[in-house]
């Protein structure tokens, strides 16, 4: 964000997007792997694996803790 009256500039907000290559077929296709060109996208990329394994334990918890017992559903 950049401060008008001051020219000061202070950064605000971080995304992080994920892109999927499609093929021919409309599926998901493998693509060469990022190639970090520095120590801070070394990093970067480090974060990025810990934050995805965050997520899917996180996921995979919350599917445990409210899926259906089979007793839940013969009842």
């Amino acid at each position: 964000m950049e401060n008008p009256q001051t020219g000061e500039m202070r950064h605000t907000s971080s995304a992080y997007l994920t892109f999927v290559a499609i093929g021919e077929g409309g599926k998901p296709v493998a693509v060469a792997p990022v190639i970090a060109e520095s120590q801070e996208e070394e990093r970067r990329y480090h974060e990025a694996g810990r934050r995805r394994e965050q997520r899917l334990a996180t996921r995979n918890a919350f599917a445990r803790s409210t899926a259906p017992s089979v007793a839940d559903l013969v009842r």
